[in-house]
Parts: C-alpha cells; structure tokens; sequence
C-alpha cells in the first residue's frame, strides 16, 4: 500500500496553526488543500454547503480550533462556538456531502483527568479544564459519521519553545509536532478508524525540553499554577499501545 500513489483527496482545516503548518511541511500532505478561514467558514453553514456542493473529499482533516488553553478559559463562549460547534458544523456537512470520506478530529489528552496517568481509549473521560471539555463534546459530535478517526494527543514544536522553564512534576506523552505528522500520515493511509492515543513513552515536561532547550530551568507545578491561574495537569501520559501495535513502532 505505502509503495502506491496515494490518490485520495483530502481537506485540512486550520492551515494557519502550527499543526497545520506542519502538515504542509510533511510531503504526504502537500497537496492537500488548506482553505482559508474566509474561504471555509466553519460556524457559516450556508458558505459550507456551498463550498461542499462544489468540492468533494475522501478525507476530511481537522485541525482548526481555539487551543490555548487561558483563551478557553477567559473566552468560554467563543471556544465553546469554535471548538464544539464548529466541528458539528463540519462533521455533519461531511455525514451529507461526502458520507464515505474519513473524517479525522485531532483532540486531546487534556479530555482525560490527568491525575493519574497511563490513560487508555477506553478510560473514562473528564477534563480538567474548559478546553478538555470542549474536545469532549466535539468528539461526540464527530462520532455521528459512519467513518471517523478521532487523535488524541499533545505536541510540541522543538524549535519554538518558549518557555523558561519546565515543571519536573508534570508528566505527559507529549510527541514533536513532525513526528505527529509522520504518524497521522501512517494512520490515514492504512485507513485507521476509531479512537487512537498518539503519543511517546511518559516522561516529565522539564526532562522532555531539556533535550532541545539546554538552558531551560526546573520548575514545580505548584509554581507554575500561582502563575497561570487555572488548573494543569499533573499526569496526562497516555497508553499508546493500540497505535503502535497497529502502525508496528516499536517506541
């Protein structure tokens, strides 16, 4: 299958976020078409319809979203209308325009508690924030197609760290932004369905960017939230056995 031209057409939603950029980097996905928020309004149903009428895909990649999780928090409204209405919006044009097309929904492991770690697909979900809320009722939004591939995950980009420091006491899955992409490449072209966590063994956030940011200093999460102001997670790493098992990496 992989030595084949892969002649699917596929859509990607939030073209301008770093995700997407990403996307466009990764030569799998450079072809893909990236329409802009003005050309592809996800909360304008009539301009969907229209746009849809006229274009039609195997595969549907969204990636368009409010992710800061303070602007979440200060703006539930907004990301409520983005997050969850939005994806409805899309995911329900997809079910009637293009019934049989992939339709794949990058989520989050922020839809876990993460307390105690190890998440798997099947754990329960509940968020510790606003922005985890919304990836949890958007996900029941897009499982109302016939075909969906829903990705939680948590990534960062090595060359845009910003931060001065890192807290020794949060752990996560977290997964390098193109690394992302070579698996989401994988997962679409084997035509993967369901629910899949993607992500890299646990480790803590300082230990992780330690590895590209030489200088960067140890923090605590209790630092970090009197900072901040609204709650973080302590352990967000997720079981990614499915995923590796199915796509064979080893680790």
């Amino acid at each position: 299958m992989f030595g084949k031209t892969f002649k699917k057409k596929i859509l990607v939603t939030g073209g301008t976020g770093n995700l997407g950029k990403a996307l466009k980097k990764n030569t799998f996905f450079k072809n893909s078409h990236f329409p802009s928020k003005e050309v592809l309004n996800i909360l304008d149903k009539n301009k969907l319809k229209i746009y849809f009428n006229k274009n039609k895909y195997n595969i549907i990649i969204h990636c368009a979203a409010i992710a800061r999780m303070y602007d979440c928090e200060v703006n539930k409204k907004k990301a409520y209308l983005v997050n969850v209405i939005g994806t409805s919006n899309l995911a329900k044009i997809t079910k009637d325009y293009c019934p049989n097309a992939l339709f794949v929904y990058i989520s989050s492991d922020a839809v876990y508690p993460c307390v105690k770690g190890n998440y798997k697909e099947n754990s329960k979900l509940k968020s510790y924030n606003y922005y985890g809320k919304t990836k949890i009722f958007a996900e029941n939004k897009v499982k109302k197609n016939k075909n969906y591939l829903i990705i939680r995950t948590r990534f960062f980009d090595k060359k845009k760290i910003g931060f001065k420091d890192a807290a020794i006491d949060s752990y996560s899955s977290s997964i390098e932004i193109n690394l992302l992409t070579k698996y989401l490449e994988m997962l679409v072209k084997k035509n993967c369905k369901g629910i899949f966590n993607v992500g890299r063994k646990k480790i803590s956030d300082y230990n992780l960017l330690k590895r590209y940011k030489k200088n960067i200093k140890k923090t605590t999460i209790k630092k970090i939230r009197e900072k901040k102001k609204y709650n973080l997670s302590i352990d967000a790493s997720m079981n990614c056995n499915k995923f590796k098992k199915i796509l064979n990496v080893k680790k």
